[in-house]
């Protein structure tokens, strides 16, 4: 079983989600559409990056310029509450 941070954030009239270890993302109406659009992301980039035999490239970290942008948006003046939240996946 494997375990990636993943990031979500209110994003004006959605949720944004990240996977600080994929770089993968996604987003939806509500938290619970973010998480599981990003739970679908991560598994078909898995199930890709498998498929083609590069499952050593699968681990890519998000850019830390990136990942700031994500965190600390410049056009956005007011606070923000993020939620890291463990999801755990199992491949072969």
């Amino acid at each position: 079983m494997q375990l990636f941070t993943c990031l979500v954030k209110k994003d004006e009239d959605q949720f944004a989600s990240l996977c600080v270890e994929l770089d993968v993302a996604s987003c939806g109406r509500t938290k619970d559409e973010a998480l599981e659009g990003l739970r679908n992301a991560i598994e078909a980039y898995i199930r890709y990056m498998i498929d083609e035999g590069r499952e050593k490239d699968i681990y890519r970290p998000v850019p830390m310029q990136e990942l700031k942008d994500f965190l600390f948006p410049e056009d956005d003046k007011h606070e923000q509450t993020l939620d890291a939240i463990p999801l755990e996946f199992q491949y072969a």
